[in-house]
């Protein structure tokens, strides 16, 4: 019971970590869309991923790429770790809207979610798969670069490539549609969608950096072919 409660109050924290970073995105591009905005944006959203990995709080889409490492009931953590993300930013995201700031962040955000609902499910599914890469690389990156500058700097540009790109991360959407104050049906299908796309994403990238490891010829594999090469 204590673990499903720390998962709980993790990943709230992981929500308002997501919400903070969405919000000041959308500050960026208050003043013109233009890409200059979306670049210093994408770099300022890494500060809610930063602060997570900082943390170590419980984020769906770092999480996730850990499941290979992770008997099946892991899938009940993350499924509890995703619901909770997404509420915490839709709470914190709605107090944030009663603000003065509140109407301009709407108005971005509707431009932001009116493109994703007329977008086709499988570029959702698509775009998500893109973004749940980028997380993985951000977060299992703290583990294999040794370098702290490295460090650093793949949490922010993984954070804004994912951006850039337009790669769809099913947290951070929960800000902007509900700054857009839009939902139905249809938003909760790409919802799921874009979890399960980012989900494998994460894992599938997670897989082949496993089998590569795994295909990896050993020192004195390498050693012993060369020493027969020079004997012929």
């Amino acid at each position: 019971m204590k673990r499903y409660l720390y998962i709980v109050v993790s990943s709230i924290l992981s929500g308002f970590f997501i919400t903070i970073g969405a919000t000041v995105y959308l500050c960026c591009l208050k003043d013109g869309n233009d890409f200059n905005a979306k670049i210093w944006g994408s770099l300022f959203f890494g500060i809610g991923l930063f602060s997570i990995i900082q943390f170590q709080t419980w984020l769906y889409t770092g999480k996730v790429g850990q499941a290979l490492d992770h008997k099946p009931k892991f899938l009940i953590d993350l499924l509890i770790c995703c619901i909770v993300n997404i509420l915490a930013v839709i709470g914190l995201s709605f107090l944030f809207k009663l603000t003065n700031m509140g109407q301009s962040l709407g108005d971005i955000s509707n431009s932001i979610v009116t493109k994703k609902q007329e977008a086709p499910w499988y570029s959702i599914l698509i775009t998500s798969f893109g973004c749940g890469m980028m997380i993985y690389i951000a977060v299992k990156g703290q583990q294999v670069c040794s370098s702290q500058v490295g460090k650093i700097i793949l949490v922010f540009f993984s954070v804004s490539v994912f951006i850039l790109a337009g790669f769809d991360h099913v947290i951070a959407n929960a800000s902007y549609y509900t700054y857009a104050g839009y939902i139905d049906s249809k938003t909760i299908l790409y919802f799921i969608l874009m979890a399960i796309g980012n989900g494998l994403g994460s894992i599938f990238l997670d897989g082949l950096l496993k089998l590569q490891n795994y295909l990896r010829p050993k020192e004195n594999e390498i050693e012993s072919k060369n020493d027969s090469k020079v004997n012929d």
